[in-house]
């Protein structure tokens, strides 16, 4: 077992050094606050000590050699023992009692986590019901807050500390945002996909906008949504007032040509049609679109005014696809945004933009990781 003390400004910044040197299943043994010595010490702001444990660390997947089916006290013991005249006798005795210590520390430290847990359990309740109350499935919630469980000490007293404790885990749960390449070297074809009504023209448009507006790159616009006139007619509308040439398709193979055609373009956008998720004959032609796109960026849209249910249902309909980042729409139409924690749960997938109302291109937005972990436990 690996014990070490951290002194830091505060428990955020304890947390951060113990993830990074000690690994996710450290456990936090003591927490307190501390005075520099002197007046220089009366005068500052308490620093932070936290003691934390670990049973291993494990670096690049596997174990250091000085840990080889033994502890690194009982493995320094077997080596000096090559060069002196202690029995096996003794040293399987050794071997016993550091078992037995070993099995101790483990029981005391189980007990202080279970007496923690039963005692306090209630300091993480507001908390779980924050997080349900912004629509966060129970499954999602328990897996967060296990990890809060296994890495702070929870009390009353330290409740700030706990809450900047599950910033960091839901800030690394949640991840870097994904957004669209700036390769110049490469033609980046762009496709976004989707259900009907969750708004991947208008979408689609905003992106277009600021990859012509803002950083002086070539577009041109693809439609595969020829099941909508109002579709083609507002694609035609931004293509007109970007001047971006635009191209309708009536068949999945003819998209080949359209990007052919376009070679010049430093971005291709594709609009795919709206698909009944139920409906899987209906998403074949998405299938067959890809299959005559070569290393498209995709992305899956997803309304934040939808019901967890059919989100899920979505999610599965979608599963075809290999690799795909998530864009969520109409932010501005909701408080319950427990469906973006929801969908990277069930997907794994990176988070890249939010959209916040229908002006093109101004209500869209990078997915701002601080700014979505305070929707669920800010200040």
């Amino acid at each position: 077992m690996k014990v070490k003390r951290y002194i830091t400004k505060d428990v955020q910044e304890a947390m951060i050094k113990i993830k990074s040197e000690l690994g996710r299943d450290a456990i936090i043994l003591h927490t307190r606050k501390i005075k520099e010595r002197g007046l220089k010490g009366f005068l500052k702001k308490p620093l932070v000590e936290v003691v934390a444990a670990v049973d291993s660390i494990e670096q690049n997947n596997a174990q250091p050699k000085y840990f080889v089916n033994s502890s690194p006290v009982k493995q320094n013991i077997i080596e000096k023992n090559k060069s002196s005249n202690v029995s096996s006798y003794d040293i399987n005795n050794i071997n016993k009692e550091i078992d037995s210590i070993k099995m101790m520390l483990s029981t005391v430290i189980d007990n202080m986590n279970k007496n923690s847990n039963t005692n306090n359990d209630g300091v993480l309740q507001k908390y779980e019901k924050c997080l349900m109350d912004k629509g966060v499935i129970k499954p999602v919630s328990d897996k967060i807050l296990s990890i809060v469980r296994r890495q702070i000490s929870i009390s009353n007293e330290n409740d700030s500390s706990i809450r900047n404790a599950l910033k960091i885990i839901l800030k690394d749960y949640l991840g870097n945002p994904y957004i669209i390449s700036n390769n110049s070297r490469k033609q980046n074809v762009i496709i976004f996909v989707g259900p009907t009504g969750v708004g991947k023209t208008t979408t689609l448009a905003k992106l277009a906008a600021k990859q012509t507006i803002m950083n002086k790159r070539s577009v041109a616009f693809i439609t595969a949504d020829t099941y909508r006139i109002a579709a083609v007619d507002q694609l035609k509308t931004y293509s007109e007032i970007l001047d971006v040439p635009l191209t309708v398709i009536y068949e999945p193979n003819e998209v080949k040509d359209a990007i052919e055609k376009y070679s010049d373009k430093d971005y291709i956008f594709i609009d795919t049609a709206g698909r009944n998720h139920r409906n899987k004959e209906l998403l074949k032609e998405v299938t067959s679109i890809l299959e005559y796109v070569e290393s498209p960026e995709i992305f899956l849209l997803l309304s934040l005014t939808t019901s967890y249910k059919n989100i899920e249902d979505i999610i599965k309909s979608y599963q075809f696809l290999d690799d795909y980042s998530l864009i969520f729409t109409k932010a501005d139409e909701t408080s319950c945004f427990g469906n973006i924690l929801n969908a990277k749960f069930i997907t794994s997938k990176p988070i890249s933009y939010l959209t916040t109302g229908q002006s093109v291109p101004d209500d869209i937005e990078i997915a701002d990781i601080d700014k979505i972990v305070n929707m669920f436990v800010g200040d």
